[in-house]
């Protein structure tokens, strides 16, 4: 991981982090939403989900229920943004430039696809050769010559650079290649998610603050609601004495107060707590629910959003 301070102000750090990043972005892009996810697009049919919150940043949720209202609280890689003019990019056409820019390093790119070392379904190749590939994309290779790796900078700002906030204009400069140079005060692009370190906008916090008022439970889907962005909407849901369920493998920050006054008797109407994969459990319950009449998703009672933070 790359804190946010560090990306904006060391160029050095953003060469580390845009080559780690090119490397695995092939396999993290040619990868689909799980049983989980279809689950929950079932479930959204059907009218027993209202609403997603997703702390993932894969797009996931989007491609497999786009028309279930979907907030991705920490952005998405999907696309780029300016951090000083705010233009978007889609994460595809920086790929090719840095593919272009980076003619070495994608014949390296190639022979790992070639020899399946990013695959998850060959790891003893990855391991010869070193890699480690996190959950992000990020392809760590150890003793790699980060130093050359170079990007491009934002076209937008390129074109027409922006103003400071001293009241100067900034100065884009690229290579003849058409890379971003250090002797630039702007045109520098990250991707649209929240860095360690970065504040989720004002809308966005709002947006998923209103999703949870509007409805009247919520469920925990695959989170240890480890960060304080996604477990202060879970308080804010108990807050407002909604029913809390929570699906998730392993322990839950504040769980303990989540299910506080809950009676022994309880049938789960007031709250419940499973400790099984969801990839296991959501589908069996939209077996479960198929039997069942819909509830539909206009009334309060009925509507429930959902929190995802792993893939499950």
């Amino acid at each position: 991981p790359i804190y946010y301070s560090e990306f904006v102000s060391n160029h050095e750090a953003r060469k580390r982090y845009w080559a780690r990043s090119f490397l695995g972005w092939t396999n993290l892009h040619k990868a689909r939403p799980n049983d989980a996810h279809w689950a929950i697009r079932d479930l959204g049919k059907r009218g027993w989900i209202s609403s997603v919150i997703t702390q993932n940043v894969d797009s996931f949720h989007p491609v497999a229920h786009p028309d279930l209202p979907t907030l991705e609280l920490h952005g998405y890689l999907r696309a780029l943004v300016c951090i000083h003019c705010g233009n978007h990019l889609p994460r595809k056409d920086f790929q090719k430039s840095l593919s272009t820019l980076n003619p070495e390093w994608a014949a390296f790119l190639a022979e790992m696809l070639e020899t399946g070392a990013l695959d998850s379904e060959h790891p003893d190749e990855r391991r010869k050769r070193g890699l480690k590939t996190n959950p992000d994309g990020d392809v760590d290779v150890p003793n790699a010559p980060y130093t050359t790796f170079r990007y491009p900078a934002c076209p937008t700002c390129l074109a027409n650079p922006p103003g400071l906030s001293d009241g100067s204009q900034a100065k884009v400069q690229v290579d003849t290649d058409g890379a971003w140079s250090s002797k630039s005060t702007a045109g520098v692009l990250k991707p649209a998610v929240i860095m360690f370190g970065e504040s989720i906008a004002a809308n966005v916090k709002a947006a998923a603050e209103e999703a949870i008022d509007n409805a009247s439970r919520i469920l925990v889907i695959g989170s240890s609601l480890a960060t304080y962005s996604a477990w202060r909407l879970v308080k804010r849901a108990k807050e407002r004495n909604m029913p809390i369920g929570v699906l998730n493998l392993g322990g839950v920050r504040g769980e303990d107060s989540f299910f506080a006054n809950i009676e022994a008797d309880n049938d789960g109407s007031s709250g419940v707590r499973c400790s099984e994969s969801a990839g296991k459990i959501l589908p069996s319950v939209v077996r479960i629910l198929g039997l069942a009449a819909p509830t539909g998703m206009a009334g309060r009672d009925e509507a429930m959003p959902v929190a995802l933070h792993d893939s499950a």
